[in-house]
């Protein structure tokens, strides 16, 4: 018999797409699949739809709670998960049908240490999809340390909605309740405990680009963008030192990234995440980034505008979110 996944759907006020999401999961192929609900304290009508597929369907189980956040709902989900397999899906997004069938099938024959991921492609509102390009467009294996090493280049997947995990392999590794960007630090609590990732180079998953979302607009996404960036970099250089140059290239796009976002307005002393991205730009780049070979020409002047004139050189760029 093939082993049970559990499917964690955290949601907070997605009624708009909710039904296509859950609809996506209940037509897979692979048919021994739990779906969890996790309705996230949704003001809108999410929670009576969850009821409705929950009274449906035998599969779906539903948990209400007070709103926490993403990482809170995920949480939630994996504390009630019945799965030997555990995968996760944001509930505005969806799914083809063979996604946990192909997934399933590049797992069954790893070792417990192993995860296996797909690809994914950008959906907007109007059901335009966009390809992303990905550093494993055919299937493939790589060992943990080049799967940490292309997150830190900005060329890998963190998502954890892309996976399919074995529940051993997570034990009790949770996400980050107080901090955004939770996949990148759930996937670096993961990484020494993974033995291999293994690829199927097939799309999977759709990511729906909405402009109301969790990680547009400036605010708690990108503030925790710069300061994660600094805890990834400190615990590669106590880990993984033979990835010290890929850690720190990481780190000073990330505040670069950051600083770049800043409105005017926030961009004063009582803003500590402004300073503290600025302060460690100024202290890292001459030591740690002018040399750096992964840091490109365009990277280094822009971190050297930051450092001299921040406010001419975000200036410039606002509105250019493309341009570093």
């Amino acid at each position: 018999m093939q082993p049970k996944i559990s499917v964690i759907v955290p949601i907070y006020n997605t009624e708009k797409y909710l039904s296509k999401c859950v609809d996506s999961l209940l037509n897979q192929t692979y048919e021994n699949i739990e779906i969890i609900l996790v309705d996230d304290g949704s003001t809108d009508s999410s929670p009576k739809i969850c009821n409705h597929y929950q009274d449906n369907y035998a599969n779906i189980r539903v948990i209400h709670k007070k709103n926490g956040g993403l990482s809170s709902a995920r949480n939630a989900g994996l504390n009630q998960a019945n799965g030997q397999l555990i995968a996760f899906v944001d509930s505005d997004d969806s799914l083809s049908p063979t996604m946990y069938s192909e997934l399933y099938d590049a797992l069954k024959n790893e070792p417990d240490g192993c995860i296996v991921c797909g690809k994914y492609v950008r959906v907007d509102e109007g059901g335009n999809i966009s390809d992303v390009k990905s550093a494993h467009e055919q299937s493939g294996k790589t060992t943990n340390e080049e799967f940490l090493r292309e997150l830190l280049l900005h060329v890998g997947d963190a998502s954890a909605c892309t996976k399919l995990f074995p529940r051993a392999l997570i034990g009790d590794i949770r996400f980050d309740e107080n901090k955004l960007n939770e996949d990148l630090l759930f996937m670096l609590e993961l990484i020494p405990k993974i033995q291999s990732i293994k690829y199927t180079g097939k799309v999977g998953y759709y990511y729906l680009s909405r402009n109301r979302s969790i990680s547009s607009g400036y605010g708690k996404a990108v503030i925790d963008m710069a300061s994660n960036s600094v805890k990834v970099n400190s615990i590669v250089q106590a880990y993984y030192a033979n990835l010290s140059e890929e850690a720190y290239r990481f780190a000073l796009y990330q505040n670069m990234a950051y600083l770049l976002w800043v409105p005017k307005a926030k961009r004063i002393n009582a803003n500590q995440e402004y300073c503290a991205a600025l302060k460690y730009e100024k202290e890292n780049f001459f030591k740690n980034g002018i040399l750096n070979r992964y840091l490109t020409i365009k990277n280094k002047l822009i971190i050297v505008g930051l450092m001299i004139c921040p406010d001419v050189t975000i200036d410039i760029f606002q509105g250019r979110r493309g341009a570093c």
